[in-house]
């Protein structure tokens, strides 16, 4: 087989060379000449028919049925453009699914957004409105609140004795 190879390499060069030399008469006889020695190998070896087709296909001279050649090629550059619109068509619906979800999220950073600067707003308007409360003022609350929280503070001390007085007693009748 690398024997056809290296002669069908052999011989594409000096085809291509054929063609360089604008059909000189040396390269038409070197050709002819290495076609009929490479069909007397092949039918030597028996596989004449092979080779012929081999040649023929090489110097694109092979008899082909064009109807069907040409029918089959229709069906296949149909199918692959079928498949390809489809593949167009996910790869569109993909990129409508990503910029919908895009523009959902854009959406929502938006609101997050407008919350956030009507919170700014809010909470710089209660700063304002406690750096306008005069300093009196705010002493006198604090003062009131220290009131309030040293009645809770007795309080609270009152109820944990009551606790601990009323648990003992809950624990010395169960036993």
């Amino acid at each position: 087989m690398d024997s056809w190879n290296e002669f069908l390499n052999m011989l594409q060069h000096w085809y291509s060379n054929f063609l360089k030399d604008l059909i000189s008469r040396e390269s038409i006889l070197q050709l002819l000449l290495s076609i009929l020695a490479g069909a007397a190998f092949a039918a030597l070896l028996g596989t004449f028919p092979s080779f012929l087709h081999m040649v023929l296909k090489f110097l694109r001279l092979e008899a082909s049925t064009e109807s069907e050649t040409y029918s089959q090629r229709l069906k296949e550059l149909t199918s692959k453009l079928t498949q390809s619109s489809s593949e167009v068509d996910s790869l569109l619906a993909e990129l409508t699914q990503v910029a919908t979800e895009r523009e959902i999220n854009v959406t929502k950073i938006e609101k997050r957004l407008a919350e956030l600067e009507q919170q700014e707003v809010q909470i710089q308007k209660r700063i304002l409105d406690l750096q306008q409360v005069p300093i009196p003022v705010a002493e006198h609350f604090a003062t009131l609140i220290q009131i309030g929280e040293k009645r809770s503070a007795w309080r609270d001390y009152f109820l944990f004795g009551a606790g601990v007085v009323v648990s003992i007693i809950i624990q010395a009748v169960i036993r």
